[in-house]
């Protein structure tokens, strides 16, 4: 049994450690601001969940090898990683204010590279002096952000000229509770890309997001030896075959993403239509209002239900009024094949009383409708305040 004296050794030894890790905080603090400091000068998010989620594995299976408790180690670095997250998001919120400028945070489908990425950042060019990048995994990642109020905008993909529209995104725009605010279309450039030039008929794995290998389809199948596999993105893609550095790997991706990723461009221009456009949509969470003298869209989703006819009630409603469809689509609802989602995109600013009208009208003979925002029509640039 241990002594009085061995017992205040004891707490001796611990009060050191204690003091060690506070003064490792400092140190690790200091560098964190570097770190912030580096973000902010090349344009990089504050925050980066890849790095974190990699951390917390090595940290936990560190744990587990010297008996330690997982999720003890867990909430402390959590902890400690979100301190460091705020520390950085005070330093960016602080060289904003002093240089009086228009910073904005944006969440695409990553990595850098992506046709998001690119949407994203054409997007900020226009509209921002500054903004803030921030890659995701997947979409719903890209919408969480936003909702969490981790960043401010979200960039989603809704269509495409070649494979239509987006039933991913057209999923989230049901559940989510932002708005959309903008949108841009981007001409899209599907390379077929390697780490060294090589032979088509030599590549044996090709990587890409499902929505490149639909756009291509009839290039693909001219090679049917390929093995497909599938990424959450196409910068994921490239990423992936740089770091696996395998001459019979390619990717489908930007010709951007090539330069990012150090890759060789093996073929250009791939998609099935030429002019191959994806628009995409900006989400914030409030909705904006727009100017009548802007010509906008106001786009909806609704439900008829199962009555016949109620869907041309609702075109008779807008022919009506003398208003503009500019796009329609429909999609079957989850777990009840016999009844359809609609989309409809309506040239008319919300604010209008034309337009409230016409959505009285539609609320009446529809079992569901949702107002996901009123946005300038492309190539129209909006003044987001």
């Amino acid at each position: 049994m241990p002594s009085k004296n061995d017992l205040l050794n004891f707490r001796n030894e611990i009060n050191e450690i204690d003091k060690n890790i506070v003064q490792l905080l400092v140190k690790r603090k200091k560098l964190v601001l570097n770190i912030a400091r580096s973000k902010i000068k090349n344009n990089q998010p504050i925050r980066d969940i890849e790095r974190e989620k990699n951390l917390l594995e090595k940290l936990t299976n560190l744990a587990k090898k010297n008996n330690l408790d997982i999720n003890y180690i867990t909430r402390l670095f959590q902890l400690i990683i979100e301190e460091s997250v705020l520390t950085q998001k005070k330093l960016l919120n602080k060289f904003c204010n002093d240089n009086n400028l228009n910073c904005s945070r944006f969440s695409f489908l990553g990595p850098k590279g992506s046709y998001s990425h690119i949407a994203a950042s054409q997007y900020a060019e226009r509209n921002f002096k500054m903004c803030i990048e921030n890659a995701c995994f997947n979409f719903k990642e890209v919408v969480q952000s936003v909702e969490n109020n981790q960043t401010d905008y979200a960039v989603l993909p809704i269509e495409n000229s070649c494979s239509g529209f987006i039933n991913e995104i057209f999923d989230i725009l049901k559940k989510t509770n932002l708005f959309i605010i903008g949108e841009i279309n981007i001409l899209i450039n599907h390379c077929l890309l390697a780490i060294k030039k090589i032979e088509l008929n030599k590549i044996k794995t090709i990587y890409s997001h499902p929505q490149p290998f639909q756009q291509c389809s009839y290039f693909i199948n001219q090679f049917p030896n390929w093995k497909i596999q599938y990424t959450n993105s196409t910068a994921d893609a490239m990423k992936k075959i740089a770091n696996y550095n395998v001459i019979t790997n390619a990717a489908l991706g930007s010709e951007l993403g090539s330069k990012i990723y150090g890759l060789k461009v093996l073929s250009k221009n791939l998609a099935n239509k030429k002019k191959n456009i994806t628009r995409f949509i900006l989400l914030s969470r409030k909705p904006v209002t727009f100017s009548s003298k802007i010509p906008t869209k106001t786009t909806l989703i609704f439900n008829t239900g199962q009555e016949s006819g109620a869907l041309a009630e609702v075109l008779l409603i807008l022919k009506k009024k003398k208003l503009i469809m500019k796009k329609l689509t429909s999609q079957n609802i989850y777990k009840n094949p016999w009844e359809e989602m609609f989309y409809i995109d309506i040239q008319a600013n919300l604010s209008s009383s034309l337009m409230q009208e016409t959505l009285d009208q539609i609320r009446k003979i529809t079992k569901f409708i949702k107002v996901l925002g009123c946005y300038p029509s492309e190539n129209t640039v909006p003044v987001i305040p």
